[in-house]
Parts: structure tokens; C-alpha cells; sequence
């Protein structure tokens, strides 16, 4: 069940654009089934990392960020 939970966020992770600040920016509501944690492991195996402040109701994923967040 995971992956197939997982496969729409990282098409998403491949397709979304850049920000002008390096990020890609993602719904919260989109996957309400993924936790924080989960998206960025799933970020990390897609070589991104997961921004921990400032989201404002979207997830930010990016080469680099300020505060990471762990994944599991």
C-alpha cells in the first residue's frame, strides 16, 4: 500500500517546477495519507531534501535547504 501511496508524490518530485529560491513546493492536501517524515524519505531517494520551516501549507523540497527534515 505504501508505494503506490508514495508513486504520485515522487512523479511529483520529478515534474513540479523550481521556485526562484531552488524549491520545489508540494500540497499538503494532495497527500494526506503521507507524513511529513515519509515525503522527505521519499525526497531523499529521489535526491532532494525536505525543508523543515517557513512551508505555510506546502511541503518545499530542495538540493539545499536551511533546516532539514528527517527522514525515516
Amino acid at each position: 500500500m505504501q508505494p503506490e501511496q508514495e508513486k504520485k508524490p515522487r512523479e511529483a518530485l520529478r515534474a513540479y517546477p523550481v521556485d526562484r529560491r531552488g524549491y520545489i513546493k508540494v500540497s499538503l492536501g494532495e497527500y494526506p495519507a503521507l507524513t511529513q517524515r515519509r515525503a522527505a524519505r521519499v525526497a531523499w531517494e529521489e535526491g532532494l531534501r525536505a525543508e523543515a520551516v517557513g512551508n505555510r501549507g506546502a511541503w518545499r523540497f530542495g538540493e539545499t535547504v536551511v533546516v532539514e527534515v528527517p527522514h525515516e
